[in-house]
């Protein structure tokens, strides 16, 4: 019998049974030893949604393996961004770590063994508050097993306890961040333009989807998020049924190969140059997009 996995694995799970059993799938391998399902309820409005949400939900009712299951169903739906957070405090009132999933970002078998050895290594470095599975900028040269951003990166990821006390559900942190200076002593002037305009305009809508609330939580710990030197993770959830996810765009989600054991960074310490190296921190200037445009244009 193979060894069991010893970090708690949280699955986070809705309407899409082939998406479920597709991680159902990546599960057996690892046989995790706690498995936490966080599932949302159906909405009245949508025909055959019930019965596609217990579908899901019958899935993790016997697994093949020994295992202690927690479950946390909703009974009416909440929506993501109230239901992820709601489902990780939680967790967390049982665990001190885990290894979260949404259905839909598709874990490499080695994305496990990474994530239990940083959360090992890193366990008691409060600048640390997060470990990613994904990476978005592959063509980045990384030395070491990973970088350390100030963004975070939640498809697939791994954190603690004592960083998830940090996340703050409303703009009362944001508003903090600003206030005090810590907005501005994170990202350049060109980063903070488009930061602010993105956040700002869920925030202003009392809309803001939990992973930017989750990231505003970490830039107020003035905190870091693990990068890995290739990705571990495909999301594999675009499409009409997604929440935020509708436009695949240029992403590939093709997943690298990580070389055991892991080398460190020496040091816990920012890389700017990842962060200045991400497209969605640093898209073009307006000007230079229309440049772009007008040479596409031009060129028939």
């Amino acid at each position: 019998m193979q060894e069991q996995y010893a970090v708690p694995v949280v699955v986070v799970v809705f309407n899409r049974v082939s998406m479920a059993e597709k991680m159902m799938v990546e599960l057996k391998k690892i046989q995790p030893s706690k498995l936490f399902v966080i599932s949302d309820g159906a909405r009245k409005n949508v025909p055959g949604e019930s019965e596609r949400v217990e579908q899901v939900r019958s899935i993790f009712k016997k697994l093949s393996w020994p295992c202690e299951v927690f479950r946390n169903y909703a009974d009416e739906n909440m929506g993501c961004d109230l239901r992820v957070p709601s489902g990780l405090d939680w967790v967390f009132q049982y665990v001190d770590r885990a290894v979260i999933l949404e259905d839909d970002c598709i874990p490499a078998e080695q994305f496990f063994i990474f994530a239990e050895n940083m959360l090992e290594k890193y366990q008691n470095d409060l600048r640390v508050m997060m470990i990613a599975g994904s990476n978005m900028a592959p063509a980045y040269p990384i030395v070491d097993c990973c970088s350390f951003t100030a963004r975070t990166y939640t498809w697939g990821w791994a954190t603690w306890k004592r960083a998830w006390d940090h996340y703050c559900p409303d703009d009362s942190e944001w508003k903090r961040i600003i206030q005090q200076g810590i907005f501005r002593e994170t990202y350049g002037v060109r980063t903070r333009y488009y930061v602010r305009k993105e956040l700002e305009y869920y925030l202003k809508r009392g809309q803001c989807p939990w992973d930017y609330l989750w990231w505003i939580s970490c830039m107020g710990a003035r905190g870091l998020c693990a990068v890995p030197k290739v990705n571990l993770i495909k999301n594999e959830g675009f499409g009409e049924e997604a929440t935020h996810t509708r436009e695949k765009g240029s992403y590939s989600g093709e997943v690298g190969v990580m070389e055991f054991p892991l080398q460190y960074p020496e040091y816990v310490k920012r890389d700017y140059g990842f962060d200045r190296y991400d497209s969605g921190l640093n898209p073009p200037w307006k000007v230079t997009r229309l440049c772009h445009k007008i040479k596409k244009m031009l060129r028939g």
